[in-house]
């Protein structure tokens, strides 16, 4: 029997914390740039095609935002 790894946990941004910011921290802070914003003001979102379940984006937002189950 093969053991086969988990898969990552994906993060999401939870809209009613997080405060659209302009220059979001979190998305600096992500690698692959999964963090993405389609219209300015509005809160970003998390591509579970690209994240690849490194969380550091979770520490990076100051508003607890990022959020993962």
């Amino acid at each position: 029997m093969l053991d086969h790894p988990l898969p990552p946990k994906i993060p999401w941004v939870d809209e009613s914390k997080c405060q659209s910011c302009r220059k979001c921290v979190a998305r600096k802070a992500c690698r692959v740039k999964a963090i993405l914003a389609i219209d300015p003001g509005e809160p970003p979102f998390i591509d579970g095609n690209l994240c690849y379940g490194c969380l550091a984006c979770l520490p990076a937002c100051p508003f607890d935002a990022i959020v993962v189950e």
